[in-house]
C-alpha cells in the first residue's frame, strides 16, 4: 500500500492539506481536514486481487470508461473526492478526506479514523462507494462463524468402528435448509449461506473432522445473538463446536436526517433512497457519528470482477454532487 499512500499523501499536500496518519502504519488510514465543521468523504484505496482472463489492462481508457482494478470499486468514489476537494478549497468551503487502505480486509483504518474530530463533529460523513448516485442509508450486519463436528478415524470397509464426522456435518446443515433459502427479499432480510466445508483425509477413512463456514448477512431489525438463536433453535447445543469468526453490526441512518434529505436535493428529482446487503466502512464511522450514509460513482455489480471499469463522465457528476453537498451542510454541527 506504500505507493498508493504516499501518491494520495502528496497529493493532499499540493492541496495545501496536512495529512493525519491512524491505524497500522502498512495500512493507515489518512486524514485531511480543510477549515473547521465541514462534511467527511471518505473512500478506500485498496483493492481485491487482480484475478485473470482480463481482455484490458490496468488504465486503459475506452468508450469513456477507465478499466483497471479498483476503477469502480473505489477508485472512481477517491478521484472524485479529491477533485471536489480542488473547487472547495478555491470556494472557500471546510469539509475533510478519509482514505483508508484496509477496508476489504478488515477495516481497522477506518475504525481508527473515527478518533479524529473531523470525523467526530461532522455534519454528514459521506462513503463514496460505487451505488450508481444512488443514496444508502442502510446496510445489513454481517456475521461469520464455523460449525465443526468430530468423530473417530477408522477403515471406511468397517464404518462400525468408527464415528463419522462428515455425517454429523450433514445433518446439522440440513436443519439449516429454510435459513439458506434465498428470501423474497435479499437486500432487506436475514442471509445465510454455506461457504466452505472441509472434512476427511483418504477415501478410505472413516472422518474424524470436519468444518463448514457459513456467512449470514443480517438487517438492522436483528443482533448477533438474535442470529444465533435461530441458528440454535434449529440444531440444538450438542454435537458440534460453533466459534464466531468476524461480526460487523447492521446499520440504519434516518432516511428523514438533514444528511439524506439534503444529499436528495442535491440531487434532484431522480435521487432515489435504497438499502444494500453488504457491509461498507459505513458501520465503522457510525461509532462516531449518527449521520453517515453511501452515495458514489460506478455501478456496484461491477466491483471485483473481470474487466472493472468506471464511466468518466459519472466520476464528473460525483465531483459537482460532492462539491454543492459540503457547500450546503459547511459549518453545521450535528
Amino acid at each position: 500500500m506504500a505507493p498508493i499512500v504516499d501518491y494520495v499523501s502528496s497529493r493532499l499536500k499540493r492541496l495545501g492539506l496536512r495529512p493525519r496518519y491512524y491505524g497500522k502504519e502498512k495500512t493507515p488510514a489518512i486524514v485531511a481536514r480543510h477549515g473547521n465543521g465541514g462534511v467527511v468523504l471518505s473512500g478506500h484505496l485498496d483493492t481485491v486481487p487482480r484475478g485473470t482472463g482480463w481482455k484490458y489492462d490496468d488504465g486503459i481508457f475506452a468508450r469513456g470508461h477507465l478499466y483497471g482494478r479498483g476503477a469502480c470499486d473505489m477508485k472512481g468514489g477517491c478521484t472524485a473526492m479529491l477533485l471536489a476537494a480542488e473547487h472547495m478549497i478555491a470556494a472557500g468551503v471546510p469539509f475533510a478526506l478519509c482514505f483508508t487502505t484496509d477496508e476489504e480486509v478488515t477495516m481497522a483504518g477506518a475504525d481508527a479514523a473515527t478518533r479524529d474530530s473531523a470525523l467526530r463533529n461532522a455534519p454528514a460523513i459521506l462513503v463514496t462507494e460505487p451505488t450508481d448516485m444512488v443514496i444508502i442509508h442502510k446496510e445489513k450486519g454481517q456475521l461469520q462463524f464455523s460449525i465443526s463436528t468430530s468423530g473417530k478415524a477408522c477403515h471406511s470397509s468397517m464404518p462400525q468402528l468408527g464415528d463419522n464426522a462428515i455425517d454429523k456435518m450433514t445433518s446439522i446443515l440440513g436443519k439449516l435448509e429454510d435459513l439458506r433459502r434465498l428470501p423474497k427479499n435479499p437486500t432487506d432480510e436475514m442471509t445465510l449461506s454455506l461457504t466452505t466445508i472441509k472434512g476427511g483425509t483418504r477415501i478410505n477413512v472413516i472422518p474424524d473432522g470436519c468444518e463448514a463456514e457459513v456467512d449470514v448477512r443480517y438487517p438492522p431489525t436483528m443482533t448477533q445473538s438474535s442470529v444465533l438463536a435461530e441458528v440454535r433453535r434449529r440444531i440444538g447445543r450438542k454435537g458440534y463446536n460453533l466459534k464466531i469468526i468476524y461480526n460487523l453490526d447492521p446499520v440504519e441512518t434516518n432516511p428523514d436526517s438533514r444528511a439524506i434529505w439534503t444529499l436528495k436535493d442535491v440531487i434532484g428529482s431522480r435521487a432515489t433512497v435504497s438499502s444494500v446487503p453488504y457491509a461498507t466502512e459505513m458501520v465503522m464511522f457510525r461509532k462516531a457519528n449518527e449521520a453517515v450514509a453511501i452515495c458514489g460513482p460506478g455501478d456496484p455489480r461491477g466491483c471485483h470482477i473481470v474487466d472493472e471499469s468506471i464511466d468518466v463522465k459519472e466520476v464528473v457528476k460525483a465531483v459537482d454532487i460532492y462539491t454543492e453537498y459540503c457547500s450546503r451542510l459547511a459549518g453545521q454541527t450535528r
